[in-house]
């Protein structure tokens, strides 16, 4: 079933590779008519090629312009990708690494080209979609091949979108043979474009694809959560209300069992996930599996050099009953030869007595209850959008749009009945609409941890900034934006601007 995405995440990764080139203009110029792709066959290899940017293993996006390393896909953990990043500048998790994101130290000087490189996607995508719509062969086919291609495009543009704004983008056919700086678009365009695609995506994506051969691959559910993204984060609330709906009646449920989706693969509640596959590596334990960790929350694991930990003040939020804290570990355990015995000893490390290099930031994260075989590989899938934000969401919006009202409750306590919480709703949350802001927005984090949301939450409800200052950072207004990597601004000529606060 899933051995045709195994082969595209390949593909994608080799294409991905031959396409590693610098954002100069000639570089674009060299993909001509005579080496584009002509046949059905060599747009396919492309289009899979596409997909390599919105999967999670950071060794697949080899691109050597980028600070002489490779680059950051947008669901790779690691780094500054858009997931990491999403995560790292947050109250949610701690990063041994990436320090400057982490204190908001960050400033125009920093280049973050190894995930702005991303942007040079949206022009092959538009090459590809051009030369698609030229070729002759089956119409349906034909459709949902460029249905694919608008819809990665807007992946990619998502992401960048939340973490620099508009950013040029070359979406007619014509420019994009012989790419040369243009001005960074105004926002309501490069928004208004990114609707445009997946709205005109939906009607030739499958819908559901759990089962099928086309897992992996873009489907309905996944455009329709980032149109609903979108609206919300442009505090569109009633733009984003019939895309929550429409998922709502896709057939997703929640499971019974919070940890389910993350153990089961093509589980009902995964609207969009990165399939497992030996070229896809999930490396969500390499960045939380510190290197004398060898059991944890129950699990045997293999040692890695786990970066990643979630911050204690975050951990406390979550009362003792709530079942989603035990994929959270305030303690594991380490293996060690005892030299006279030849026995394994085992030394237990706690918040409170031998924390070690890690349990002084934070406890580990472990949320994917799978063998040690396939954490060790990293052969399992990543779940990217689930049914419970969609909840969520419907909560949020129904709060926004007309609350305090018990519908908004009851979307909320969906999410609180499964996690044995509902107990601690505040009495008076329905006394404001700020009220229950205050409350879903904890609830978003305790729910959606470490998936890569709680940036962009805290961003929504008008607290990144202010939540930063409280951990004692000295956080700008404009840092809600990365800068415009330098490199873009000499090599454009001053065409491409700098986002203010930057110059």
């Amino acid at each position: 079933m899933k051995t045709k995405i195994f082969a595209m995440l390949f593909a994608g990764a080799m294409a991905a590779g031959m396409a590693s080139c610098d954002l100069d203009p000639k570089v674009y110029s060299s993909m001509t008519d005579d080496n584009f792709p002509k046949t059905v066959s060599d747009a396919d290899a492309l289009l899979t090629g596409l997909y390599a940017n919105i999967k999670n293993n950071s060794g697949g996006m080899d691109d050597r312009f980028a600070n002489g390393a490779w680059g950051w896909p947008v669901w790779s953990i690691g780094g500054a990708g858009w997931y990491g990043y999403n995560e790292i500048t947050t109250d949610e998790a701690y990063y041994l690494n990436e320090t400057r994101y982490r204190d908001f130290t960050w400033g125009a000087a920093d280049n973050s080209m190894q995930t702005y490189q991303l942007n040079r996607n949206i022009t092959r995508a538009t090459r590809l979609i051009d030369v698609l719509e030229k070729l002759q062969f089956d119409d349906a086919r034909k459709k949902r091949m460029i249905a694919e291609a608008k819809c990665i495009r807007a992946h990619i543009m998502f992401a960048l979108y939340d973490m620099y704004g508009p950013v040029p983008m070359t979406i007619d056919p014509e420019k994009a043979r012989d790419v040369k700086y243009e001005p960074r678009p105004t926002k309501e365009e490069y928004f208004n474009q990114m609707v445009k695609d997946l709205t005109e995506a939906l009607p030739s994506l499958p819908a559901k694809t759990q089962h099928t051969a086309d897992w992996g691959r873009c489907n309905q559910g996944l455009a329709r959560m980032l149109l609903m993204k979108l609206y919300m984060n442009d505090h569109q609330f009633d733009k984003a209300l019939p895309y929550a709906e429409a998922l709502k009646d896709m057939g997703y449920t929640l499971s019974t069992d919070y940890f389910e989706p993350f153990r089961n693969e093509t589980s009902n509640e995964t609207i969009w996930a990165i399939p497992s596959g030996s070229i896809s590596d999930n490396e969500f334990f390499f960045y939380t599996i510190p290197s004398d960790c060898n059991e944890v929350c129950g699990l045997e694991v293999a040692p890695y050099w786990g970066v990643f930990t979630m911050t204690w003040s975050f951990y406390d939020t979550f009362t003792s009953g709530d079942v989603r804290k035990k994929g959270i570990a305030p303690t594991y355990k380490q293996y060690v030869k005892n030299s006279q015995t030849g026995r394994m000893d085992t030394i237990l490390h706690t918040r409170y007595n031998n924390p070690g290099e890690r349990l002084q930031y934070g406890p580990l994260v472990v949320k994917y209850f799978i063998d040690k075989q396939l954490s060790s590989s990293g052969r399992f899938h990543q779940v990217c959008f689930r049914y419970a934000d969609v909840i969520l969401s419907l909560a949020e919006i129904e709060n926004e749009l007309n609350g305090p009202t018990n519908k908004a409750l009851d979307y909320l306590k969906q999410i609180t009945d499964r996690a044995h919480t509902t107990a601690t709703i505040p009495a008076d949350i329905q006394a404001s609409k700020d009220k229950f802001r205050e409350f879903l927005l904890a609830e978003r984090g305790r729910e959606l941890y470490l998936e890569g949301w709680r940036r962009e939450d805290l961003i929504r409800f008008g607290k990144f900034i202010s939540n930063a200052r409280a951990r004692g950072k000295d956080a700008k207004d404009y840092q809600v934006l990365l800068p415009i990597p330098s490199k873009v601004i000499t090599q454009s000529g001053g065409i491409v601007k700098q986002n203010p606060g930057y110059e």
